[in-house]
């Protein structure tokens, strides 16, 4: 801990330490630095960001070769491809010449070509072309390839790690399986994707995201009707991940088409999930709504949404009245986050119990899986 111990304030780091210990001390919320300390926001970047495996997308996205998307993670330009084989690669998205970005947003293209000077490297990140380069002596052109970043595929979604030094990611997220494979979110696609930046911390986003405290107030007229605070129970959590469930009101209408596999409880509920760091999704029998975070600030994050349905769903009436939905309840939460945020530097925003285990107890598990990652006990057993 002696790195960070230069970096932090000492009584941060002891407050950070506190949580990620593995005693029995109460749950509760965290201090408003806590989501507005630039220190701390570094400190996310590199140990969780740059050491993690962290969400960039959907396969789908890129169903094609030569179909790619451009993300930042952390400080790193990252590029997600299909090469010309159909292998799903992740690059550095900064021409090797003088740092610009190739790529933006999201496109199919036969090269990776700079806007800048014209530099082309080949879907496999081998240079091509370096325009009036052979005139330069000893230029090697074979070492101008663009670094490859480690890439995992878990259900459909994947994770880059720029580090290239984590861990494989199926183990960290292996308890969380049995829970929601029989929705087969594998097998879905993207019909919609959209990006949004919000004014908040990115954890305020998870931990908003991660909870059914707030169903029933800030989504009195969106969700309370169909999945209310009341009947949200608390599910596994591990090394990777937490989750919850939020079970239908009996008088809410059976969401349609669903995965013959799912069982009668999961054709009556939802499956929220973190897959730590930034990704977080609700998954339920006909639809699911991903965000993937990607911190820009300490107050503010760049979001990629999107709506995953199963094939043939697209255009159904249910899909696109789901999308709909999501786009009010989202709208609902930024109103929420965006003025918690405002209220981040108050002297009258003390640590507080949270809810009960079923209602907040996944904040708890983020909080110290944070806490650990911070203080450098990133490998401690979760509890």
């Amino acid at each position: 801990m002696t790195g960070v111990v230069s970096l932090l304030d000492r009584s941060r780091l002891e407050t950070l330490a506190a949580v990620a210990s593995d005693d029995a001390r109460a749950a509760h919320s965290m201090p408003g630095w806590y989501y507005n300390d630039p220190t701390i926001f570094e400190q996310e970047k590199s140990r969780l960001f740059a050491y993690g495996w962290v969400c960039a997308g959907h396969t789908s996205e890129i169903a094609s070769p030569g179909q790619y998307m451009a993300v930042k993670i952390g400080d790193e330009p990252v590029v997600v491809l299909r090469d010309r084989k159909g292998k799903v690669r992740a690059f550095s998205n900064v021409c090797r010449h003088r740092g610009m970005a190739l790529v933006k947003g999201k496109g199919k293209t036969a090269v990776l070509a700079c806007p800048y000077h014209a530099w082309s490297y080949d879907l496999n990140g081998v240079l091509l072309k370096a325009p009036y380069m052979d005139a330069v002596n000893g230029f090697d052109k074979g070492a101008c390839a663009l670094p490859e970043f480690a890439l995992e595929e878990w259900r459909g979604f994947l994770f880059v790690n720029t580090g290239n030094n984590a861990p494989p990611l199926a183990p960290e997220l292996a308890a969380l399986e049995p829970l929601v494979a029989n929705y087969q979110i594998e097998m879905r696609h993207c019909t919609e994707t959209w990006f949004e930046e919000w004014g908040t911390n990115w954890k305020l986003l998870v931990e908003n995201f991660m909870e059914g405290y707030h169903l029933s107030v800030t989504h009195a007229t969106t969700l309370d009707s169909i999945t209310p605070t009341e009947l949200c129970e608390k599910l596994a959590t591990g090394n990777g991940f937490t989750a919850y469930r939020s079970n239908y009101r009996n008088s809410s209408p059976q969401r349609e088409p669903f995965p013959e596999a799912l069982t009668a409880q999961e054709r009556r509920s939802s499956v929220l999930f973190n897959a730590y760091p930034n990704l977080v999704i609700t998954v339920g029998p006909n639809c699911a709504v991903f965000l993937i975070l990607l911190p820009e600030t300490p107050e503010t994050v760049n979001i990629k949404m999107g709506i995953l349905v199963q094939e043939g769903a697209d255009d159904l009436p249910e899909t696109e009245a789901y999308i709909n939905l999501a786009h009010e309840f989202n709208a609902e939460d930024r109103m929420m986050l965006e003025a918690m945020q405002k209220n981040s530097r108050s002297a009258h925003r003390p640590p507080a119990p949270l809810a009960p285990e079923a209602l907040e107890g996944t904040i708890w598990d983020f909080t110290r899986h944070v806490a650990r990652h911070l203080t450098g006990n990133a490998n401690g057993a979760v509890s």
